[in-house]
């Protein structure tokens, strides 16, 4: 469908000499109550506008015949007028039209074709066209939204199968390897087979590692998230994370510092999720972090008034990094983001890692954020809210896991 333009709102109405008498146009409007506008057209093109209720209130009141009546029409027409060609788009004229006076109200506008005058652009017709357009676009964004939404989940269910299709065989290869490494089945022989079952071992788990992420994004963006919650202290986890991390914290040649605050609370939140929560901040840190530096883990409870907005627990991973450029801090929260340069090429991941974390604290209530500095490091912060936090002490001893 070809997109209405000032030819179609064009309303054909005979115009008149600049020279003809005030008298001669305040007949024709008497005799014409429709006609609300004249143009004044001097050979062909259009200089003026007769305005209706503007040249009767001059022309009736005391003396306006005698004064007016037979000057020649052109010295009470209105000279400040729109004027546009009949190829202008409806869109175009609109924004002309309340933009042309100052005042944001609509006007008529003369039209023109070639320069040579056309008619009166009717501004109700134009306004009629305007909603008409403002209704269809309406609706091509949210069958936009909707085809998106459509492809998305078939996004995420195609993840979802093809990582399970995946996850079984790769655990038979995992399986298998296992035994060979065990040498369950006696020595292997030449020794050096011992070798390539590492390396099926090693590239087996971190596969493995990529596809359970795919199906927790799967999950998350299918809403399928069910937290199974249990009381728990954050620190204990946390320095079972650090257990469970420190030969790669040694491998990387980095130093790792645990901050932790005497008399921490207990918290009522999913203890796997939050145990998720801390290997992939603290795996993060390691991974992108060049050997010699330094890695922080720190729980706090943080009042409102501390940086945090509101109360609640406050778990934080610091690292002196590589950093994230400031324009890519929100844009590296996103699913298959990641930092690009030298150092992170080596580094490889789904991108899932600070998406799912982010996805898993939020889930909690909670909020999640990082604060970088390119080159020098960054802050990962995981704040559950003060609702988590279980003051009840008995309850807290009976039940603490």
């Amino acid at each position: 469908m070809t997109p209405p333009t000032a030819r179609d709102l064009a309303i054909q109405v005979m115009p008149v000499s600049p020279e003809a008498t005030c008298a001669a146009v305040f007949n024709r409007l008497l005799s014409d109550p429709e006609t609300r506008h004249i143009p004044v057209v001097w050979n062909g093109r259009p200089i003026g506008l007769i305005s209706r209720k503007n040249f009767l209130l001059t022309y009736v009141r005391m003396y306006g015949a005698e004064l007016y009546g037979r000057r020649p029409v052109k010295e009470l027409m209105e000279r400040d007028i729109l004027i546009v060609d009949a190829k202008t788009s409806c869109e175009a004229i609109n924004a002309r039209a309340r933009n042309a006076f100052g005042d944001g109200r609509m006007r008529p506008f003369v039209v023109t074709d070639g320069g040579i005058y056309a008619g009166i652009g009717n501004a109700e017709k134009l306004m009629m066209v305007m909603a008409d357009l403002a209704t269809a676009r309406a609706a091509a964004l949210e069958e936009q939204t909707r085809r998106a939404e459509a492809a998305n989940a078939s996004k995420t269910q195609f993840l979802a199968s093809m990582s399970h299709e995946l996850r079984t065989p790769l655990n038979a290869i995992i399986g298998f390897a296992d035994l060979m490494r065990l040498k369950t089945m006696g020595e292997m022989h030449p020794p050096r087979y011992g070798e390539y079952i590492e390396d099926i071992h090693r590239s087996g788990v971190h596969l493995l590692k990529m596809i359970n992420e795919l199906l927790d994004m799967a999950k998350i963006e299918s809403g399928h998230v069910e937290l199974c919650e249990t009381i728990f202290h954050p620190m204990n986890v946390g320095l079972e994370v650090v257990q469970m991390l420190r030969q790669s914290i040694a491998n990387a040649k980095l130093q790792l510092h645990i901050d932790v605050v005497d008399g921490l609370p207990p918290i009522h939140a999913d203890q796997q999720q939050i145990r998720r929560v801390l290997i992939n901040l603290l795996s993060n840190a390691i991974k992108y972090t060049p050997a010699g530096g330094t890695v922080t883990l720190a729980v706090c409870v943080c009042a409102e008034d501390e940086g945090c907005g509101v109360e609640g627990m406050l778990l934080t991973v610091e690292d002196t990094g590589i950093g994230i450029p400031a324009e890519k801090i929100e844009k590296v929260l996103e699913p298959f983001e990641q930092v690009e340069n030298s150092f992170t090429r080596t580094r490889a991941g789904t991108g899932l890692g600070l998406a799912l974390t982010k996805a898993m604290v939020e889930a909690h209530g909670g909020r999640f954020w990082l604060e970088s500095e390119l080159g020098k490091g960054t802050k990962a912060h995981a704040l559950l809210p003060v609702s988590r936090i279980v003051h009840d002490a008995e309850v807290a001893r009976k039940r603490v896991v």
